[in-house]
């Protein structure tokens, strides 16, 4: 089981299947020595990293102190991510959802009557004035091949057009016609990512216009309404179509949701205060890609760069959708969880185990192309599906009987403690899985190399014994929350 679903499943069955086994509670010293446990090496490991950040700092970072440095630490921009979208947040992105902010404003108090018109001219002139005039044009254009396969009702031509275009944005002669349009690479990068999300609004435009029952063809309007909504165009995340719609052309009349609003907005501005003081105290980033010192670290060091790197992958999406969300939260456009256009089709749960796998399958695949296809995204998606495949045949199993019957002789906090230990080395594997993602092959192989094979077996239980507080400790929280919510 993944380490998401791990923390957060809760089964509706009876003992036999764990069933509140996790929201058993567990005695006050025993949570204490789980705290114990997985805070202590947590804090240990990131003063690990930041000892080495300061003693390798000129050798990662290169020369000496200059004006930049802030407290006397210069910032760590090794991860390219992070310092492209402040950049163009910095030069052209603020002033771009500031004005939406305010035509936002004045069209609601005004000019309610023509919402889409007003919302559709702002996006074309903010588009056209970030990106510039031709990339807006090869974006119309793919908003119009979409909406003549909406208007042929064919699911196949939608997902060819799809892939054909996802295909466009990795192949090396598309990319530099792509880069002539741009006319600068940083340009470049924004119309690719403005793109690969545009493709996938597109297919969810056009398979929502392929299912409809009642024939009902939406008009372009609708599409370029929905395709280049400024607060969703450039980082996303995907609203559904038919969600987008239902909640645009609804009035706002929530008085709270602007205060709402502003508080998701000051949350993101704290977190990514946060995350800038860390970039200049904890070269986490430029210690991974820095290849020969990475493997000659020890492997406390490697799991604090482990940790934060996966903090940071985490907290840098709640910066971007968070803030984009906020600005949607505006309009009355929610943001709700991605759509399933591969899982349900292909049968999801509802067809038996097997189906179940094939339509697994079928999502990482297309997540694994839509990201480029690499060896180390290849690598996640395998191993995350079968991370899957492991927990549908664990969820099978214990519901055979004998399982039952075994787990039945169990008190619900010894069925937490026997829950909490199988899914501590699953959930280590994963997030080491996730971690090739994040680094690349060549920094997964150091992560598994320096965390379960050079210190065996005294640091891998260690390991997975810290992982097995962190468990116990999500749980602990889960217990709260349910119980919390259950007394409101």
């Amino acid at each position: 089981m993944s380490p998401t679903r791990a923390a957060n499943h809760k089964s509706s069955g009876g003992a036999g299947s764990f069933g509140g086994a996790g929201s058993s509670s567990l005695p006050a010293a025993e949570m204490m020595l789980y705290a114990v446990g997985f805070c202590c090496p947590a804090a240990y490991s990131i003063y690990s990293v930041y000892v080495a950040s300061r003693e390798n700092e000129i050798e990662l970072l290169g020369g000496k102190q200059n004006a930049s440095a802030f407290l006397g630490r210069r910032m760590d921009t090794t991860d390219f991510e992070w310092t492209f979208w402040k950049t163009w947040f910095k030069n052209g992105l603020f002033t771009c959802f500031l004005g939406h902010v305010i035509v936002s404003i004045m069209v609601r108090r005004f000019l309610s009557k023509f919402k889409r018109e007003c919302f559709l001219a702002y996006s074309l002139l903010a588009l056209h004035c970030v990106i510039g005039f031709k990339p807006l044009a090869l974006l119309t254009l793919h908003s119009l091949l979409f909406y003549a396969a909406a208007v042929l009702r064919s699911k196949l031509l939608c997902w060819g057009l799809g892939t054909f275009l996802v295909a466009t944005l990795n192949s090396s002669l598309f990319r530099v016609l792509q880069y002539r349009l741009a006319g600068s690479e940083s340009t470049y990068y924004l119309v690719l990512s403005i793109t690969a999300i545009s493709v996938l609004r597109l297919l969810s435009f056009s398979l929502e216009v392929c299912r409809r029952k009642d024939k009902k063809v939406c008009s372009v309007m609708d599409l370029f309404v929905y395709n280049f909504y400024i607060p969703l165009a450039f980082l996303g995340p995907v609203v559904t179509y038919d969600t987008f719609q239902e909640h645009f052309n609804t009035p706002v009349v929530d008085r709270a949701r602007p205060r709402r609003a502003c508080w998701y907005i000051c949350r993101v501005t704290v977190w990514a205060v946060i995350t800038e003081l860390a970039c200049h105290f904890l070269y986490f980033c430029a210690l991974e890609h820095n290849a020969p010192l990475f493997e000659s670290l020890p492997p406390v060091v490697v799991a604090g760069i482990g940790y934060l790197q996966g903090h940071f992958l985490h907290v840098k999406y709640v910066i971007f959708y968070g803030l984009t969300s906020a600005l949607a939260m505006l309009d009355g456009v929610e943001t709700p969880r991605l759509p399933r256009y591969v899982y349900i089709p292909m049968g999801g749960s509802r067809k038996g185990l097997l189906w179940q796998l094939i339509g697994s399958a079928a999502c990482f695949t297309f997540v694994c192309f839509w990201h480029g296809g690499h060896d180390n995204i290849i690598m996640w998606s395998v191993f995350n599906w079968l991370g899957i495949l492991a927990e549908s045949v664990g969820s099978a199993l214990l519901k055979t009987d004998t399982a039952k019957l075994h787990l039945n002789t169990c008190s619900l906090r010894n069925q937490r403690r026997l829950k909490a230990a199988i899914f501590a080395p699953v959930a280590t594997l994963l997030i080491i899985n996730n971690l090739v993602f994040v680094g690349g092959r060549q920094a997964g192989s150091v992560y598994f190399h320096k965390l379960l094979k050079s210190n065996f077996p005294l640091g891998t239980l260690g390991l997975l014994f810290s992982m097995y507080c962190s468990v116990q400790l999500i749980f602990e929280l889960e217990r709260l929350f349910y119980s919390k919510n259950k007394t409101d």
